[in-house]
């Protein structure tokens, strides 16, 4: 008797826990994990060379809709669930991405059942066995299901992932991805550094009188040279932000002016999920703090974002630059004091590395 009351103890106490499903409890408070765990997981999901389509391209077409199932850590002992759901996450968003599959939702594949039978605690998941498996498969109607697992020993962060025909438990696929990162390289790298080279061209207007009863002169446009710093943060993926530096000069005109400055910036970058399916494409706003030609002025900018080969994209959309009185080169049938500024076209060229 006292062998079972402690037995059923235990069953209360892992369905406090929420080792059960179905109606899950409030869960108790969980500690916070080290940063570094979301770190590792996350740049190692994050890595370009990580569930990419090429690698999934020689599978049947037939296999198209594929449920996550988690057949690691299930208690989270190792793992906070935290981390495991996030790299879950993680995991749905790559397979998603590449556009091979089509990923179900599968409330079952992360059920944890704990029973009481015959004096014994049983804890199982919700395929014990292949006949439960393709049971499974009928059930949520999944052509495939990828089995994933994830661990970290000494900093070398590690998830090994297998698909598994739902049919007749065919090994289709499997794959495992590791890499190593410490705490220091995530306080040195906030999440993930780029720098970006452009090269630019605003239809600002530059403008100055003439002094011998012509017609005034006007300068249409500038090229702009830059550099940025460019990152993201697991706070939210589908943002990220630069801070750069720009120059900018005119190439037509020069007999008259002589334009010179620079431009430093702080921008904003958001995905656009609603649009994936269409174009892949960001949107950008920017404000910046110009000097040039003894004046200076703000900036703002706003656009679009796309890519055009794997580290090249082009900046489509406005900028407005509150049009200040410059000094422009001396000449003696135009006024020497003039203005630049406006609203116009914003176009940039760049390359990431």
């Amino acid at each position: 008797m006292v062998v079972r009351n402690i037995k059923i103890l235990c069953v209360g106490l892992l369905l406090s826990l929420n080792y059960t499903q179905a109606a899950e409890p409030a869960l108790p408070q969980i500690a916070e994990p080290p940063p570094t765990l979301y770190t590792g997981f996350g740049q190692l999901l994050d890595d370009d060379k990580a569930l990419v389509l090429e690698e999934l391209m020689d599978l049947d077409q037939s296999i198209q809709r594929i449920a996550l199932y988690h057949n690691g850590d299930r208690l989270h002992r190792l793992i906070p669930k935290q981390v495991h759901q996030m790299v879950e996450n993680k995991l749905m968003r790559r397979l998603i991405a590449n556009g091979r599959f089509d990923v179900i939702q599968c409330i079952e594949c992360r059920t944890t059942r704990v029973m009481m039978a015959a004096d014994e605690l049983k804890i199982s998941q919700a395929a014990e066995s292949n006949q439960e498996l393709r049971a499974l498969s009928k059930k949520v109607r999944a052509d495939a299901f990828m089995f994933w697992s994830a661990s970290v020993h000494e900093n070398k962060f590690t998830i090994n992932l297998r698909l598994v025909d739902g049919k007749n438990n065919e090994l289709l696929w499997l794959k495992e991805y590791s890499k190593k990162t410490t705490k220091e390289a995530e306080a040195e790298d906030f999440d993930k550094v780029q720098y970006e080279l452009i090269v630019g061209a605003w239809g600002v207007n530059g403008k100055r009188k003439s002094t011998a009863g012509g017609g005034d002169a006007e300068l249409n446009g500038a090229t702009v040279f830059g550099i940025r710093r460019r990152e993201s943060t697991e706070l939210n993926e589908d943002i990220e932000y630069t801070l750069g530096f720009e120059y900018f000069t005119n190439y037509s005109s020069g007999e008259l002016f002589d334009l010179s400055g620079y431009n430093l910036e702080g921008r904003i970058i958001a995905d656009i999920p609603a649009l994936d399916d269409v174009i892949d494409s960001n949107v950008y706003l920017g404000i910046g703090q110009s000097f040039f030609n003894n004046a200076n002025s703000l900036i703002f900018r706003f656009g679009f974002e796309f890519p055009f080969f794997k580290d090249g994209f082009m900046d489509f959309g406005v900028v407005y630059m509150q049009e200040a009185d410059v000094k422009w080169k001396k000449d003696a049938a135009f006024e020497e004091t003039g203005t630049f500024g406006g609203a116009s076209y914003d176009l940039t060229l760049g390359v990431r590395f």
